[in-house]
């Protein structure tokens, strides 16, 4: 899914389709992070603000205010998120969200969600412990990425038998 991502995003900035290249951008800031959606668009906007490649956004899903290191992908410079401005500036978030998630479905055939346990699972494959990587990802309750990766593992032992 990752170069998938980034094939799209060299196509849609070729073609100047810069709506669906930022919806490409932030897929691709939330496959690299494990984030949700709506942390990718946040990170997306101070990516930009702050001409940086780390930035700390507000973890959603959580009552008390806590924040996460996002971390912008290798392949993209700060000046490569210039076309998304744009973007970013004629839609709030929540409609962004939405049409991000349009986008997902509609051109890549998947829900946003499953790209922050497509990361999950890469880690796995890593050698990465659950606890650490409910760590990165801001799980609260470690039982979630334990029954994730235990069915994971489970099924791949299950396609693997003779």
């Amino acid at each position: 899914m990752y170069k998938q991502l980034l094939t799209r995003i060299k196509e849609h900035y070729r073609r100047k389709a810069f709506k669906h290249y930022t919806y490409a951008v932030i897929l691709l800031i939330q496959l690299r992070n494990g984030a949700r959606v709506s942390e990718a668009i946040e990170a997306l906007r101070k990516f930009i603000e702050t001409g940086t490649r780390k930035v700390e956004v507000r973890v959603r899903k959580h009552k008390r205010p806590e924040f996460r290191l996002m971390v912008l992908p290798k392949e993209l410079s700060p000046r490569d998120l210039l076309p998304c401005s744009p973007v970013l500036e004629e839609a709030d978030d929540k409609k962004l969200k939405k049409r991000v998630q349009l986008y997902a479905r509609k051109e890549l055939g998947i829900n946003t969600h499953s790209l922050r346990y497509a990361f999950i699972t890469y880690l796995l494959k890593k050698g990465v412990s659950p606890s650490i990587i409910a760590k990165i990802t801001h799980h609260k309750n470690l039982n979630y990425i334990l029954t994730y990766t235990q069915q994971k593992t489970a099924d791949k032992i299950l396609e693997d038998l003779p």
